[in-house]
C-alpha cells in the first residue's frame, strides 16, 4: 500500500520533482562520463600519438576533482529535497490525522527517495553513456586525430564509482528526510501552508548609503586588478583586489532591495503600475532574506564563468600554434656551458665562459673544438650507418652573446619611435640588461631552408632582425623602424629590411625573440675574439624511411648514446637524463625535443585543460541554477495564498505570471549580472597581461562560456518558472 502511495505521489507532484530530478539526471551523466574518460574507445586509437603521461595525469585529476564535485552534488540534491519535504508538509499532516504513525509517513518518504533516485540513477547512466562516446569524438578532435574500428564502450570502472558515490548520496537523504518527517509535530504539518516567509524591510536610505558605497569597493577592486595586472595570488595587489570584490559584492546584494525600493517608489508611474509594487515587494523580500545565497551565487558564477573562459584561452596559450612552433622534425640543443655553479648568470662574462668551461668541463670543450663545435660531424661520427638511415637533412644554428653590448641602447632607439607602454616593456623583464644575442646569416639561412623559406641577403654594413614572440612584436617593430646600430667585434650594423617571422628550434610555441643576423665574417670575429656559442641548437629533418616518427625519435636518441652513452661521467649540465638513452652533456647533445613529442604533449594539455574547465564550469553552473530555482521556487510556494488573494482581487492569472516571470528573471539575471562584471574585469586583465600578448583570442572562450550559460543556466530560469507558474495555477484553481 504505502510502495502504491509513493507513486501515485511521485506521478501527482511531476512539477514539483522537476528541478530535483533535473539536478540529479545532470549530475550523474555528467560524472558517469567524466569519469569514464580512462576507457574511451580512442584511447586505443592512439596509443602511437597521444601523450600517455598526460592523459594519465588528466583522469588522475578528473578522479581527484570528482570527490568534491559528489559533495557538490550531495548538497545540491538535500538542498532540492529540503524545498520538496518543505512543500508537502500539509500533505504529511493529513496521513497523520487520518491515522498513519510517523513511522508510516517516513516509509513513504523513503519509497519516494528511492524511486526517484533509482529512475535519475537509470535515465542519468544512459545519458552518460551517451555522454561518454560524443565524448571520445571531442577528445579524438582534441588529440587532432581519428577513430578507426569505433566500438560501443561502457566503463565499469566509471559506473561503480558512479553508483557508490549516488547511493551514498540517496542514503543520507533518506535519512535526512525519515528524520525530518519523523521530528515535526502535527500542528505545524498542518499550518506548514499558512507560515509564510517573514519579509524582511531594511531602511531605504541605509541600503542607499551602503549601495553607492558597494560600487565605490568595487571599482576598487577593478581598478586595483587593472592597474597592477597579472599578479601572483599571494601579492598584495591581487588579495586587495579579491578581498574587495568579495565585500562590495556583499555589500551590493544586501543593499540591493533598499534601494532598488528607494529609487521605485520615487517613480510612481512604473512602481504603481499593474502588479509592480507587489512584484517589488515579493524580489525585495526575498533578496533581503537570501543576500547571502545570492552573493554565494554570484562568486561561484563569476568563478565559473572566469574558470571556463580563461581555460580555453590557455588551451591556445600552451597549445595553439604547436604545428608552427615545431617546423622540424627535431631539435637537439647544446647548452654549451652555463657557468661554474650551473647557471648561465654565474659566469663572470661572455669573455671568460671559454676559460671557466676549460677549467670544469675540459673534455666537452676539447670535443667541441675537435669538430669545430659541429654538432652533425660529432654525431654522424659516433653512429654513421644510424644516421644516414634516419636523418635526411640538417641545419645548425649557433647563437653568440655581444659581450660588450646589450639591449638597452636598442630599446632607447625604440622608444623614439614608439611609448614603453605600447612595446610592453614593463612586461619584458630585464630585457635592457640583457646582452644583445646575434647568429650568422649562412646558419639563419640554413635552418630558413630547412623548413622550406627562402634565403636571404644582407647588404653590406647591416643586419637582420628575426622575431616570432608574440609579445615583443610592437618592441621588435620600433626597432626596425628605428634602425639602431649595433657592434660587433668592432663591425657596426645598422638594422635594415623586414622582420623576419622564422623559427629556430621546435619549441611549445613561437619563441625566437629579438635576434640579430649579422654577416658570417661578424661572428668569425667573435670566435677569434676567444668567445664560445652561447647555446647552440641542430635541427633535424627526418629521411623518407618509412619509419613512424616514434620510431625515428628511438633511433635518434640511439644516434646520440652512441657518442655520449647514459653511463657516461663528467661535467653533466640540462635537464635529467633520466630514462633517457643518452647522458646529458653540455656539448653535443643537452636535450632533444621532438615535433612528434611536442605535438603529442599539446595534445594532452588542451585534454586536460579543456576537461577540467568543462568540468567545473559546469558542475559551478549546475549548482548556482539549482540553488536559485529551489529558492524561487519555495518563495512561489509560500507566495501562494497571496496570488489567490490577488485572483479575488480582480487581477486575472496573465498579470499574474507575467509578475512570476518578472521575479524569476530578476532573481536569475542579477547576480549573473554581476558575476559577467567581475569576470569581465578578470578576463579582460588576463588577456591584456597574457593572451593578447601572445596573439591568443579570447572571443571564442567567451562565446563557448556564454553558451553554456545561456543552455544551462537558462535551461534552469525556464523550468523555475514554469514550475512556479505551475504552483500560482493550482493555487488559483483551489482558490
Amino acid at each position: 500500500m504505502y510502495l502504491k502511495l509513493a507513486l501515485r505521489n511521485i506521478r501527482r507532484s511531476v512539477r514539483d520533482y522537476a528541478i530535483y530530478f533535473i539536478t540529479l539526471l545532470f549530475g550523474v551523466a555528467v560524472f558517469y562520463a567524466f569519469n569514464s574518460i580512462g576507457s574511451q574507445q580512442i584511447l586505443f586509437d592512439m596509443e602511437s600519438s597521444a601523450s600517455a603521461s598526460v592523459f594519465e595525469s588528466t583522469t588522475q585529476l578528473l578522479g581527484m576533482f570528482s570527490v568534491v564535485v559528489a559533495c557538490v552534488l550531495g548538497f545540491l540534491i538535500l538542498y532540492a529535497n529540503q524545498f520538496l519535504i518543505r512543500r508537502r508538509k500539509r500533505e504529511f499532516g493529513t496521513y497523520l490525522v487520518l491515522g498513519m504513525t510517523p513511522g508510516h509517513v517516513s516509509r513513504i518518504v523513503l519509497y519516494e527517495t528511492v524511486l526517484v533516485g533509482l529512475i535519475s540513477l537509470a535515465v542519468g547512466l544512459i545519458c552518460g553513456v551517451l555522454l561518454s562516446q560524443a565524448l571520445s569524438f571531442f577528445t579524438a578532435a582534441l588529440f587532432g586525430t581519428t577513430m578507426s574500428n569505433y566500438q560501443f564502450v561502457f566503463s565499469p570502472d566509471a559506473l561503480v564509482v558512479t553508483l557508490a558515490c549516488f547511493a551514498a548520496i540517496y542514503v543520507v537523504v533518506a535519512l535526512f528526510n525519515t528524520f525530518t518527517v519523523s521530528r515535526c509535530k502535527l500542528i505545524d504539518l498542518i499550518r506548514a501552508g499558512e507560515r509564510n516567509e517573514r519579509a524582511g524591510v531594511r531602511n531605504p536610505w541605509v541600503c542607499l548609503v551602503v549601495f553607492v558605497a558597494a560600487i565605490a569597493v568595487l571599482a576598487y577592486a577593478y581598478q586595483q586588478l587593472i592597474a597592477n595586472g597579472l599578479v601572483m595570488l599571494d601579492q598584495p595587489e591581487f588579495v586587495r583586489a579579491t578581498i574587495a570584490m568579495l565585500v562590495g559584492s556583499l555589500m551590493f546584494f544586501w543593499s540591493l532591495a533598499g534601494f532598488a525600493i528607494a529609487v521605485l517608489t520615487r517613480l510612481r508611474g512604473v512602481y504603481l503600475r499593474k502588479l509592480n509594487l507587489f512584484t517589488v515587494r515579493q524580489i525585495a523580500s526575498k533578496v533581503n532574506t537570501a543576500f547571502l545565497s545570492l552573493w554565494a551565487v554570484c562568486v561561484l558564477l563569476f568563478f565559473s564563468i572566469t574558470v571556463f573562459s580563461s581555460g580555453m584561452g590557455f588551451v591556445e596559450v600552451f597549445v595553439g600554434g604547436v604545428e608552427k612552433a615545431n617546423p622540424y622534425s627535431a631539435t637537439l640543443s647544446a647548452g654549451v656551458w652555463y657557468g661554474p655553479d650551473g647557471t648561465t648568470g654565474s659566469s663572470a662574462g661572455e669573455r671568460e665562459r671559454r676559460a671557466e668551461m676549460e677549467a670544469d668541463a675540459p673534455d666537452r670543450l676539447a670535443l667541441a673544438e675537435e669538430y669545430d663545435w659541429n654538432m652533425a660531424a660529432a654525431l654522424e661520427a659516433g653512429a654513421p650507418e644510424l644516421w644516414a638511415e634516419t636523418i635526411g637533412a640538417w641545419a645548425q644554428v649557433s647563437m653568440w652573446s655581444l659581450p660588450d653590448m646589450t639591449y638597452d641602447p636598442i630599446v632607447d632607439a625604440a622608444e623614439t619611435v614608439a611609448s614603453p607602454e605600447a612595446m610592453r616593456i614593463d612586461d619584458l623583464g630585464k630585457v635592457r640588461d640583457t646582452a644583445v644575442a646575434v647568429m650568422s646569416l649562412s646558419d639563419f639561412n640554413a635552418a630558413r631552408t630547412l623548413q622550406g623559406q627562402p634565403a636571404v641577403n644582407l647588404e653590406p654594413g647591416t643586419c637582420g632582425l628575426v622575431n616570432n614572440m608574440e609579445i615583443v612584436n610592437a618592441l621588435a617593430e620600433a626597432v626596425a623602424k628605428a634602425a639602431p646600430t649595433i657592434t660587433v667585434a668592432d663591425q657596426e650594423l645598422t638594422v635594415a629590411g623586414p622582420i623576419y617571422d622564422t623559427q629556430l628550434e621546435d619549441n611549445a610555441m613561437a619563441a625566437t625573440a629579438l635576434i640579430f643576423v649579422v654577416p658570417d665574417e661578424a661572428v668569425e670575429a667573435l670566435g677569434a675574439e676567444g668567445l664560445i656559442p652561447t647555446t647552440q641548437t641542430l635541427n633535424v629533418m627526418y629521411a623518407d624511411n618509412g619509419k613512424t616518427a616514434a620510431e625515428n625519435d628511438t633511433a635518434l636518441g640511439d644516434i646520440v648514446a652512441a657518442t655520449q652513452p647514459s653511463d657516461m661521467g663528467g661535467f653533466e649540465q640540462g635537464r635529467s637524463g633520466a630514462g633517457n638513452a643518452y647522458a646529458n652533456l653540455l656539448w653535443p647533445v643537452t636535450r632533444i625535443i621532438t615535433a612528434h613529442e611536442m605535438i603529442d604533449q599539446s595534445a594532452g594539455m588542451r585534454l586536460m585543460i579543456t576537461y577540467l574547465a568543462l568540468y567545473i564550469g559546469f558542475i559551478f553552473l549546475v549548482s548556482t541554477a539549482a540553488i536559485l530555482a529551489i529558492q524561487q521556487l519555495s518563495q512561489a510556494s509560500d507566495s501562494a495564498p497571496r496570488y489567490r488573494i490577488l485572483s479575488k482581487l480582480g487581477c486575472d492569472a496573465g498579470m499574474i505570471y507575467r509578475s512570476l516571470l518578472i521575479q524569476v528573471l530578476v532573481y536569475f539575471l542579477v547576480p549573473l549580472a554581476l558575476a559577467v562584471c567581475h569576470a569581465a574585469c578578470a578576463i579582460g586583465v588576463l588577456s591584456d597581461s597574457m593572451f593578447d600578448a601572445i596573439g591568443v583570442s579570447t572571443f571564442t572562450p567567451i562565446m563557448m562560456a556564454a553558451g553554456l550559460t545561456i543552455v544551462i543556466y537558462g535551461g534552469y530560469m525556464l523550468v523555475t518558472y514554469l514550475a512556479a507558474r505551475g504552483i500560482a495555477k493550482t493555487a488559483l484553481t483551489e482558490g
